[in-house]
């Protein structure tokens, strides 16, 4: 049977190393793995000793793997390094921003200067001449009018594109009129029948 107080003992002991270890890293200082010290109680059988002793073994390898890394090669960076880095960044972030202020004044006089002011009952008789050529021809852009690869082997060379026939204009010119006097038939037709209905 076990003896109480040396459970109690053991607590206590742990907690005293415990504190010791929370003191160190408080301080800053990582705290070194405690060597334990193998002693075989008075009534502790051999097999309980030895399972005891590689509990504690597997206890401090545990600990030693998991600690963090020590450098003490590596030295701290001197405050005055420090300074000096927390001055050339805010010395860059100044100049960040200044630049930052000169484009947005550079910005508001430029939309200032473009600005035209318009006066309560300003009238403008014609719109706006332009005086330049846009970037991008028109005459281009347009679906029918581009000069594509293809179509250029399709004309033969040295002929200009190909318009219709006085004949051919002449009788598209026909349809259409016939179309439009078609459509003019059918909306006479459609008001009257809408006069007979309101009528009647």
């Amino acid at each position: 049977m076990k003896n109480p107080i040396s459970n109690k003992r053991r607590r206590k002991e742990a907690q005293v190393a415990f504190r010791k270890t929370l003191e160190k890293e408080a301080k800053g200082v990582d705290p070194d793995i405690a060597v334990p010290k193998f002693q075989q109680g008075k009534g502790e059988s051999d097999r309980a000793y030895i399972q005891r002793m590689e509990q504690e073994a597997q206890h401090v390898l545990f600990l030693s793997k998991n600690q963090a890394s020590r450098q003490p090669e590596v030295q701290a960076p001197s405050t005055r390094e420090k300074s000096e880095r927390k001055k050339a960044f805010q010395r860059r972030r100044q100049d960040r921003v200044q630049r930052k202020k000169a484009e947005r004044a550079a910005e508001r006089l430029e939309q200032e200067l473009l600005r035209d002011p318009v006066q309560f009952g300003e009238v403008a008789l014609q719109p706006p001449e332009l005086t330049t050529t846009p970037r991008t021809s028109t005459s281009r852009d347009q679906p029918g009018r581009r000069s594509l690869v293809l179509r250029a082997l399709l004309r033969p060379r040295g002929s200009r594109p190909l318009t219709p026939s006085l004949a051919r204009q002449r009788i598209v010119e026909e349809e259409r009129l016939r179309a439009v006097q078609a459509y003019r038939a059918l909306r006479r037709l459609g008001q009257q029948r809408g006069q007979l209905e309101v009528h009647l």
